[in-house]
């Protein structure tokens, strides 16, 4: 059977559409990929990166981003200045510290950060068991202390606590481990003391509260304070934690997102993240209730101690939000 001049036509134009929009596709320029640097899996961080990484994959047309779990601050510090991750999360003295080349960053200075949000707030928390004889920071000399996993922005803050009543890693006994393994090593006897830096009611924290009696320490000088000026002095309130009905007074800071110029996010693609993360924010606060309350656009820039990407600054300012001069780039 023949087929008529009409449906030659027809077939071929089919043809020549379906060529067409083959080589479109062919060409379209493909989504980049990136990784988000967190934290431990006990805390709202992950969580966080994940559902952030969510929306950035439904809405972007340009990026594909996943998240990954990490030794947190200093790691991903590191980790962006050698080009193994593109984002990542830091607590803010920390990251104060790698940009500029002081504290545990001493001669290995990290010029390349760029800040492009704060994310929830970090509490130094220390924990003993309820029926312990220690009282104050002091009492913990000679007596087994969780400080954190090596190198990890926790156990720096540790080790600066510690360091303000007089003790060193030589005058009580550090172990080094995750979170989770301190809350189940305090359970179990194995530890005196644990000191960590995480939001308030962590996922690892109100395991260790739920299941055993503690009570918590204070760092109430106002000495600390003023010799870490990057911290302040946070009350926890009596009742946060089960069984602690008193109030705590602990350091705090924010917990900041950043990148890295080794990255090469261009001021409209840091631009573009940051309005299709704050845009769809419903999908991604309900990752944990320190996300839900903590992480907004009206919050996005307290806190930061390192200057914003460029993106960054154009994106708050388009919304109307007053960026201090200190961390503008190129202060």
């Amino acid at each position: 059977m023949r087929m008529s001049n009409m449906v030659k036509k027809l077939v071929c134009v089919l043809i020549l559409a379906s060529m067409t929009l083959l080589g479109a596709d062919a060409t379209a320029a493909p989504k980049r990929r990136f990784v988000i640097a967190t934290a431990g899996t006990a805390g709202a961080l992950y969580p966080m990166g994940v559902a952030m990484g969510e929306t950035i994959n439904k809405h972007s047309d340009r990026f594909v981003a996943s998240a990954e779990s990490s030794a947190a601050s200093v790691a991903n510090i590191r980790n962006m200045d050698d080009g193994k991750v593109e984002w990542g999360i830091s607590q803010s003295e920390i990251a104060s510290f790698a940009y500029t080349g002081t504290e545990i960053f001493q001669g290995k200075k990290i010029d390349g950060l760029q800040a492009l949000f704060a994310t929830v707030g970090s509490w130094v928390q220390i924990f003993v068991p309820a029926n312990s004889p220690i009282k104050t920071v002091a009492d913990l000399k000679g007596k087994r202390v969780g400080v954190g996993s090596p190198g990890s922005g926790g156990e720096v803050d540790a080790r600066m606590v510690l360091e303000y009543y007089g003790l060193n890693y030589k005058n009580v006994k550090p172990l080094y481990m995750t979170d989770s393994e301190m809350v189940s090593s305090l359970r179990d006897g194995a530890l005196d003391a644990m000191i960590c830096t995480h939001p308030l009611k962590s996922a690892a924290l109100l395991d260790l509260t739920t299941s055993f009696k503690v009570r918590m320490l204070s760092v109430v000088d106002d000495g600390f304070y003023e010799e870490h000026p990057y911290f302040i002095k946070a009350k926890i309130d009596a009742g946060t934690y089960n069984n602690v009905d008193y109030d705590v007074f602990t350091p705090y800071s924010r917990v900041i997102m950043f990148t890295h110029e080794n990255a090469k996010f261009s001021d409209d693609d840091v631009f573009h993240l940051l309005d299709v993360i704050f845009s769809n924010r419903d999908e991604w606060k309900t990752s944990h209730a320190a996300v839900d309350r903590q992480v907004t656009l009206d919050g996005a820039i307290d806190g930061i101690a390192v200057p914003l990407h460029p993106g960054a600054v154009k994106f708050f300012e388009s919304k109307g939000m007053d960026v201090p001069d200190l961390i503008r780039p190129g202060k």
